[in-house]
């Protein structure tokens, strides 16, 4: 009887013993699959960060490539320019610039000889205190829109703010728009020693 009892503890004891190893290895299973699933999105991550990566290094590439060809073509029309006998400052040459500065002094005579139009880029508040006779007013902000209202005119365009800073950009930004024979008044308004009027 003894040995019969021996070999149900033993029978039991094993039986006990293989639930546990199976749970054990159930447990093991399972975290080896919440463990091969954590990876696996790791690895769909990477593959998206490696692809967004690839994204990013084509947008900077395009990005480079298109103010190269915006650069060459500035260069060009510049060298274009100046075989047609046109007198450029070093400064438009250095920094590929198609607009000029101008001093008020040659931009009072230009203006008052009507050889040039005045494009005036302050805000409605600031040129209520008096903009240049015949201005046409075009906010810097508002620029990108309207920007097609200086197609009418093909006389030079003297571009003017307040002090020569926001006029700068505009010329720049006309000049990327196809429009050519840009001044930019230096010093703006407040150089301006000419007769004004009320808008």
């Amino acid at each position: 009887m003894s040995d019969k009892r021996t070999r149900h503890g033993i029978a039991g004891f094993v039986s006990v013993r293989l639930r546990a190893m199976e749970s054990v290895a159930l447990m093991l299973a399972s975290a080896a699959l919440v463990l091969a699933a954590i990876a696996f999105v790791r690895s769909g991550n990477s593959s998206r960060g490696a692809e967004d990566v690839r994204a990013d290094v084509r947008r900077r590439l395009a990005n480079q490539s298109d103010e190269l060809d915006t650069a060459l073509g500035a260069l060009r029309e510049l060298l274009a320019r100046q075989a047609a006998g046109e007198t450029l400052d070093p400064d438009q040459i250095r920094e590929g610039r198609l607009w000029r500065d101008l001093r008020e002094e040659a931009a009072r005579t230009k203006v008052e000889a009507g050889e040039f139009r005045v494009l005036d880029v302050r805000s409605h508040q600031e040129t209520s205190g008096g903009i240049i006779e015949g201005a046409l007013l075009i906010p810097i902000d508002e620029l990108e829109a309207r920007h097609h209202e200086l197609k009418e005119d093909a006389r030079p365009t003297l571009v003017v703010c307040a002090m020569g800073g926001r006029s700068a950009a505009a010329c720049e930004f006309l000049s990327k728009e196809g429009h050519f024979a840009l001044f930019n008044l230096e010093g703006g308004m407040s150089a301006w020693r000419g007769t004004t009027e009320r808008p």
